[in-house]
Order: C-alpha cells, then sequence, then structure tokens
C-alpha cells in the first residue's frame, strides 16, 4: 500500500488486483468545514423563518431550523464530490464503470469520542476504481471441442406425444375410484390437537412428498385416514416446515385428466394429417433441441479451453454487480411464487454461503467470457449489420412473449437494456462462427466418455503465471450487462 499526501488530499492506495484498485481518501479540516457551510447555505434557502425574508435570515437561526442528519447527508454529498475527482486525477486513474464509494469516518468538528476528546473536522471515505480488463489471448484458432452425437428414441417421442395429449386433456371428476398417481386432489390436512378445520390443499398426487403420496393413493372423496407426515423443508406451511405430525386427512375431491385417443383426428388437431407424420415432427422437434444444446455444450467448452490458456483480469466491481443483480432478480422471481431464497437454497441441498460462492463463481466466468468475445470483436474488425440487429430483436420479442401490439411499448420501457442484449448477442454468435469455422470438432458417441481437449496455445506471460482454468459456467447465456 503507498501512501501520497497533497496539501487537498490524503491518499492510500492499495492495488487489490490489476484491474482493481482501492484508493482510502482522507479530506482536509478544511474541505470538510466548507462542505458544511455550504450544506447549510443550499439547505437555507429552502425553509422560512419567520420575520426574515428567505435567505437573509442569521446562518444560527436557519440551522437550528434544520434537519441535522441532512445537514451531513448534504454536507457528505458536497465533500466527497469534491474529493472524488481529485482523488482520481491525484491517483492517475482512468476508472472503466463507476467506482465504489463508501464513508468510513466522518465528523462535522466538535462531537465527543469515545477515547475522550473531541472530533476535528474529518471525512475519510475509500474508493473502490474498477480499470479496464487486461487480456492476453491465447491462440483462438484451432480450439478442440466433443459435440455429443444425435439420437431421439421412440421413448422420447413417446413421451413427447404423452405430454401433448395431457396438454389437450379435459379435466374430469373422480367419483368411482380411488386417488391414482397424477389426479388432483384437494385435501385437507389437520394435525393433531390443532384447533380449527385444518389446512386446505390442491395437490397432485405423485407429486407432494413420499409420506403424504402413499396416504393419497387409492383415497376416495370424502374419505378420512390419519398418518404421520414428515414434512419437508421446502413445504408450503411454515408451522410444518422440517417437522414431524400426525395428520387426518380428508379427501374434499379429485379430478383426472381425460385424454384424447391417439389417432389420427388428434394429429389433424395439429395440422398433421396422421400420427405417423406427428411423431416425425415430434422427431424432427427433438432433434433440433437436441442439436441446439450440443451446439451450447461446444460453444461452453470452446471458450473454456480459451479462457484456461488466456490470461483474463476483470475488475471486481464488474462481476460483483452482476451476483447482486441476479440475487436480486431470483428473490423477486421467486417472491411471486410465494417463496424465499432460503427456500430455494435448501431445496437444491445447499447452504446460503455455498449458493453465494457458487454465484460469484459463475458470474466471474460470464464476465470473464464477455470481455475475451468483445476482444475477439474489436480484433478481427467485425461489424454488426442492421440484419443481425434484426434478428436478435425478434429473438428477444419471441423469449419474453410480447405480443405484437405491444413491441413499442416493450421497446419503450426496456429501450436501453434491449440495445445492450442486442449488441452483445451480436457479437457473440460472430465470434462464436469465427471459433467453430476453426476449431477441431469431435463427434463423441453415444455413451462415451468426454475425453480432456488439449489445450489452446497459451501466451507466454500465461504460461509464467501459470493460473488455473476458471470454473465452468451455468447454463445461462452471458449477456453485455455483464462487462459493464
Amino acid at each position: 500500500m503507498s501512501t501520497a499526501v497533497t496539501s487537498d488530499l490524503t491518499i492510500k492506495r492499495e492495488d487489490l488486483n490489476p484491474c482493481t484498485v482501492k484508493l482510502l481518501v482522507s479530506c482536509p479540516t478544511d474541505a470538510v468545514t466548507a462542505g458544511f457551510d455550504k450544506a447549510i447555505r443550499d439547505l437555507g434557502k429552502r425553509i422560512s423563518v419567520p420575520g426574515f425574508r428567505k435567505g437573509m435570515a442569521p446562518r444560527k437561526m436557519v440551522e437550528d431550523a434544520l434537519n441535522p442528519q441532512a445537514v451531513y447527508e448534504t454536507a457528505a454529498e458536497n465533500i466527497v464530490r469534491k474529493a472524488f475527482d481529485k482523488a482520481l486525477e491525484q491517483s492517475e486513474l482512468k476508472p472503466e464503470g463507476q467506482p465504489n464509494v463508501e464513508i468510513s469516518k466522518f465528523y462535522r468538528g466538535g462531537e465527543p469520542l469515545e477515547e475522550g476528546g473531541t472530533a476535528e473536522p474529518t471525512l475519510e471515505f475509500t474508493m473502490t476504481v474498477p480499470l479496464a480488463p487486461v487480456v492476453e489471448l491465447a491462440d483462438y484458432k484451432g480450439l478442440e471441442a466433443q459435440r455429443p452425437e444425435i439420437a431421439v428414441s421412440d421413448e422420447e417421442i413417446d413421451a413427447q406425444i404423452e405430454e401433448l395429449r395431457r396438454r389437450q386433456g379435459k379435466k374430469q371428476e373422480v367419483t368411482d375410484r380411488g386417488v391414482q398417481e397424477g389426479d388432483a386432489a384437494v385435501i385437507n390436512l389437520k394435525a393433531d390437537g390443532e384447533e380449527g378445520d385444518g389446512r386446505t390443499f390442491m395437490v397432485i398426487a405423485g407429486q407432494t412428498f413420499e409420506g403424504l403420496d402413499k396416504a393419497l393413493v387409492g383415497m376416495n372423496t370424502d374419505e378420512v385416514k390419519s398418518a404421520k407426515l414428515d414434512f419437508p423443508e421446502n413445504f408450503q406451511h411454515d408451522a410444518w416446515k422440517g417437522t414431524k405430525q400426525s395428520v387426518r386427512i380428508l379427501v374434499k375431491s379429485v379430478t383426472a385428466i381425460q385424454m384424447p385417443d391417439l389417432d389420427d383426428a388428434f394429429a389433424k388437431g395439429f395440422d398433421i394429417d396422421n400420427v405417423a407424420e406427428l411423431r416425425e415432427r415430434v422427431k424432427e422437434g427433438i432433434t433440433t433441441a437436441k442439436d441446439n444444446m450440443a451446439s451450447e455444450m461446444v460453444r461452453d467448452q470452446l471458450l473454456d479451453n480459451l479462457l484456461g490458456a488466456s490470461t483474463v483480469h476483470v475488475a471486481d466491481n464488474t462481476w460483483q454487480s452482476v451476483v447482486m443483480r441476479r440475487a436480486e432478480e431470483m428473490q423477486q422471481e421467486l417472491a411471486q411464487r410465494g417463496a424465499t431464497l432460503e427456500d430455494y437454497v435448501k431445496a437444491n441441498g445447499m447452504t446460503l454461503e455455498e449458493f453465494q460462492k457458487n454465484l460469484e463463481g459463475e458470474a466471474l466466468v460470464n464476465v470473464k467470457r464477455a470481455v475475451v468475445i468483445q476482444k475477439i470483436f474489436n480484433e478481427n474488425d467485425m461489424k454488426i449489420t442492421d440484419e443481425d440487429v434484426a434478428v436478435h430483436f425478434r429473438q428477444i420479442l419471441a423469449e419474453n412473449n410480447v405480443p405484437a401490439n405491444q413491441v413499442e411499448d416493450f421497446s419503450r420501457q426496456f429501450g436501453g437494456q434491449i440495445r445492450e442484449e442486442i449488441i452483445f448477442r451480436a457479437m457473440a454468435t460472430k465470434v462464436t462462427a469465427l471459433l467453430l469455422e476453426h476449431a477441431k470438432i469431435t463427434t463423441l458417441k453415444a455413451g462415451e466418455a468426454p475425453k480432456a481437449a488439449k489445450p489452446a496455445k497459451a501466451t507466454k506471460a500465461k504460461k509464467e503465471e501459470g493460473e488455473e482454468a476458471p470454473a465452468k459456467k451455468s447454463s445461462k447465456g452471458t449477456k453485455k450487462s455483464e462487462v459493464k
């Protein structure tokens, strides 16, 4: 850590990594006093003191009329704003993105200190400054990857057709038999000793949890049964989560899906002449889906191989902001389903710490991938055409199920995000095409174990550093917003 002292600021610098610098900035006492003076003047213009015109009352009367917290907050903003640019200039730093600022010590002067005495006018804050990525690419021509062989079984076709039949099915009340797996049932559960009428749930037999599924099978409408149940941690009623309860089970109603017959009439409902053609169409759909998944796997392998042999440093602020944004998005999505992040983590067999670590690892790799893609795009003087923009814009509309009459509103609401996403998707598509053009792709037969691919030819700097390849990314695509 180095320290620089000028007539304006005292700055201690710590290089956290090649792309992140931490500055501890101490402001001079006269700057702190000036910041408070300006705060009082500015805030004083907004209030009226009886007997005086606005801005003409004595300072003491004005200050007494102000909210002390507002004075401190405004003063801090004044002081930090002026010191911010000076600190960057004195440290000769050009941030890539917005630095994070956190005030660590702030006194107006005269406040009593715990250790005795009174404080001098003081303001200290830390700045975590993101710098431009440092990228030394390995040779990205001749990368190796393995593509799984595409095969579609009769069982897969049958399962998909059964799903189509289920979607076309009609609900019918069941009165002549007991509950079977797949039936929808409205049930009432009442724990022993619990007052009231119990709690009513809508469940799918076979999709609840082991004890309840077993108890429900064979029960008829209006039948009552007692059972001891081990409720899972993710059960929807909080008081029963992770507990053992002796309960009374009442089946209030049972409905089943009456599926249509698998015949040519069913096929014609999809504008297909007969069942044989329907099976062929389903096979084509599954083949396309598997082909897309295989292409994504190859893309991941190529980028992972390239990252492992390259030197890529990114600012901590960059991937940390991705983690925060993704965590917020997940919490919102879960809240809409009536669940919490804790529920999600437990259901996936993780602790919150493990979840956070996984999220951080994914974010770091995704950001590094985005930086590499941008680097290759620029190195090869690639361009984005109007057709590229149109193609990716249509994809985004389809992914978000935007009706034609709402396209304009959607574009207006998410314009900035859409532009960034379109640009990055177009860049990634062109870079992936380049990597594939020069890659060595081998086909992995069904049941064949993947083989370790030869690493990309590393740069000299990378070989000297001996860094490990980054962890594998999640299945989610990297977004342009992850390199901001």
